[in-house]
């Protein structure tokens, strides 16, 4: 389980780091097209769970969808690569361990949360998830692992983030 993530992830870190320097292809090709999802083996660029734009309506005009496809590339890249490659099915998953969250994630206080989960073929996927609270109304987010939710109801993407520079919304 640990061995998987710690092969996994750099390549995670590769796919999503080569899809941000390219990002301006993608959106132009989405933008040029008129595309709501870039085809095939290509749709793994962006979001698994939205279009290339992200959650909204495709924009109108060309600009406007490339500035979006490019910020939303940029704000979450490679996510399809992440969930369909070297993620896995929400079918048959179960939770085996869970430590629970004490307090809300994104909140005033230091938060963290382990999950184990196991999937249908056998194989155990884990998650840790901590918010460490910093002076100013700042915190780190860490995430390691796997999601233990699906956000399109079908696949758990392999997570990969340390963000020391978070803030509090107002």
């Amino acid at each position: 389980m640990y061995l998987r993530f710690a092969l996994l992830a750099p390549l995670s870190l590769a796919f999503n780091l080569f899809v941000m320097l390219t990002a301006p292809i993608w959106a132009a090709w989405a933008a040029l097209g008129n595309l709501y999802v870039l085809p095939g083996v290509f749709a793994w660029i962006h979001t698994h769970d939205a279009s290339i734009y992200g959650p909204i309506p495709k924009p109108t005009g060309v600009l406007v969808r490339f500035k979006t496809a490019v910020w939303w590339l940029w704000r979450n890249p490679g996510y399809g690569f992440d969930a369909y490659v070297l993620g896995f099915d929400h079918e048959g998953m179960v939770i085996v361990e869970d430590t629970g969250p004490t307090t809300p994630f994104d909140k005033a206080r230091t938060a963290s949360r382990f999950v184990v989960m196991r999937a249908a073929d056998g194989r155990r996927y884990f998650s840790y998830r901590c918010d460490l609270m910093l002076p100013g109304n700042r915190f780190i987010k860490i995430w390691l692992g796997w999601h233990w939710d699906t956000k399109d109801g079908r696949r758990h993407m392999i997570k990969v983030m340390f963000n020391p520079f978070r803030k509090l919304s107002s």
